[in-house]
């Protein structure tokens, strides 16, 4: 074969590995389509927590983790922070209670 026909035999080889990595990018981005389709289904099908549910906890779970109740209002709870304040989190990202 002459410099042309490898060229374009390098060519065509080049083209058939770039169509597979594409291919292999696009399955790996419907996956995570999937999961976080996945993630999102959870979250809504979550139980959401009440006043009267966080009422007598002493702990509860974000997703950053647990945290010490210092008050339970009718919409958020104010948790102690390692800081000299405290923080308030609404009802909606807490994702567990601990009494005690």
């Amino acid at each position: 074969m002459n410099r042309t026909g490898f060229a374009r035999h390098g060519a065509a080889s080049v083209r058939e590995a770039v169509a597979v990595r594409d291919a292999a990018i696009a399955a790996e981005h419907e996956a995570i389509r999937e999961a976080v389709a996945l993630a999102r289904t959870a979250e809504a099908d979550r139980v959401r927590l009440t006043a009267a549910d966080i009422a007598g906890a002493k702990l509860v779970r974000t997703s950053r983790g647990w945290h010490r109740v210092v008050r339970v209002s009718a919409k958020s709870v104010t948790v102690e922070t390692p800081y000299s304040w405290t923080d308030r989190l609404p009802f909606d990202d807490i994702l567990d209670v601990r009494a005690a």
